[in-house]
Order: C-alpha cells, then structure tokens, then sequence
C-alpha cells in the first residue's frame, strides 16, 4: 500500500529587518514540520522514498537563502524544477520548462497526425485529432502556468498556426492564406483567448461553489462603486496582486462580465462565454 504524493509547503518573507536568529528559528520550524512527518509514518508503518524526495525554494531574487533540509537523517536533494501533476515548476515560477516541455511534445504529435492524415479526404478527422490530441495537452491546467510571457506564448500559438495552414493548403488550395482567415473557417481561436477565458471559467466556477479553491477569492471581492462611473468592473483586485493566478482570473472574469451574466442560473462551459464574448480581449492579450 502506498501513499500518494504530498507537498510541505512554508512561505517565508525575507526581510531587512529580520536577524540571522529569527530566520535561524522559522527555518527549524519547518524542519520540526518534517521531524513530525517523519516519525507520523514511522508509527503507521509507512516508509518514505527518500530517493523521490526533493526540496525547492521559489523565488525572484537574484540571492536566495538556501537552506540544507533533512529527512530521516537524510539530505534532501535540492531541484530547480520539478513535475507535479503534469505540470514543470521551476523556482521562478516562469514555466519556461513546462513551455518547451508542451511545445516538443506537441510538435512530434502534430507531425504524426500529419503523416497518418496524408491520404484523409476529410476535414474532420484531422480536426477531431487536433483537439483530442494536440489541443487538450496545451490548454491542460492553463490556469496554474498562464502566467507565461509573451514570448512563451507565442511559441505555443505556433503549433496551432502550423495545424491552421496543413488544413488551410491540404483542403482549401485555392485560397489566400492568412492565419485569421483559417481561424474563422477551421471555427477556431487563438490559444491565448481560450487561456483567458478559462482563467475566467476557472473563477466563476469557485465563485458558484461549483469548486474549492478558497484562496482564489482572497485577493478579489465584489466592487461597488460608491458613485457612477465608467468602470463597470464587477471585482476589484488590489494592485499588488495583479500577477498572481488568483488577480489574473479575476481580471478575466471582469472581461466576461461585460457579455455575459455570471450570476445567472445555469450552467457556464467555455462555449457560452465564447458565444457571449463579442468583444476581443485586448486587455488581456497585450
């Protein structure tokens, strides 16, 4: 019998005004915290892999503290990245990994597709293979690595640009090509969008109920404003937390709001707020 998978996690703030003593002392709490995990499986008879353990440390700064954890009487191995549930975190929290990870796999998928579809007279086994197998893996958990750049961005929206012009030169040969005018016909959206608006989706789903994830409603409340104004927002969202997931769903869901009722009875998939965008999303695609 095993036990899944788990995290210990601890934020610790790194100040100007902390001494060597108080950051001494909230490091060995978290070392107690595994002094306590391990002797909790010791009494239940249950051993831990200290092979498949890992301890990382996400920050920005040029100058982290490290700090040399033990288990068991073990060193933890640190990493820079690790994979949790199909998804590459690295220690900056910038996904460049899992990027490069989903873009070489989903390259080698489309070529495959391509190769196997060479003789299709149909359309729609191409695209029912696209979505399936290509697309789905490129939008999986969106919500926790959409935090992307630009760069990053683009080079996903790369694959769907090259499934566009194999359907738009194999099928429609007579015809200019341009990667908008595919989109319409192939009934398609940019990856981008769909990420946003599933940041959207993600955000009205916890805010039903519909879902758990209580700290995404911490860092965005309903906004009422105290005289009439042009901003017709439906959360605020404090500025210190604009790059955090919970304050970039929140902003999408502003977006949504403006087409599409959130609070109606019924259920809300990504379709309906397709439909009910008539509005690019400039804001969020910039």
């Amino acid at each position: 019998m095993f036990r899944p998978q788990t995290a210990i996690f601890r934020c610790i703030h790194l100040r100007s005004c902390y001494t060597a003593l108080s950051l001494k002392f909230k490091l060995g709490r978290l070392v107690v915290l595994n002094l306590n995990v391990s002797d909790w499986c010791s009494a239940n008879s249950m051993s831990i892999n200290i092979n498949k353990t890992n301890v990382m440390s996400y920050s920005r700064k040029t100058n982290v503290l490290l700090y040399g954890y033990q288990l068991c009487r073990t060193a933890i191995t640190r990493t820079s990245c690790v994979k949790d549930l199909g998804v590459f975190f690295d220690s900056k929290l910038y996904f460049h990994n899992h990027v490069d990870f989903l873009y070489s796999e989903c390259i080698k998928l489309l070529g495959l597709i391509r190769s196997i579809t060479f003789r299709f007279s149909s359309l729609d086994c191409l695209y029912v293979l696209y979505l399936t197998l290509v697309r789905s893996k490129l939008e999986y958990a969106s919500v926790a690595w959409n935090s992307i750049t630009s760069t990053d961005s683009a080079k996903l929206e790369r694959i769907q640009k090259k499934f566009a012009s194999v359907c738009f030169y194999r099928y429609f040969p007579h015809s200019s090509y341009s990667y908008t005018s595919a989109l319409e016909r192939l009934r398609l959206h940019p990856l981008s969008l769909r990420r946003h608006l599933l940041d959207a989706l993600f955000f009205i789903q916890v805010y039903r109920g519909l879902k758990s994830c209580s700290s995404l409603l911490d860092n965005a409340s309903l906004r009422v404003p105290t005289c009439h104004v042009r901003d017709f927002s439906t959360f605020s969202v404090r500025p210190s937390k604009r790059h955090c997931p919970s304050s970039r769903c929140a902003l999408a869901t502003n977006v949504v709001g403006k087409d599409l009722d959130i609070f109606a009875d019924g259920a809300v998939s990504l379709n309906h707020i397709l439909q009910a965008c008539t509005e690019p999303f400039t804001v969020l695609l910039d």
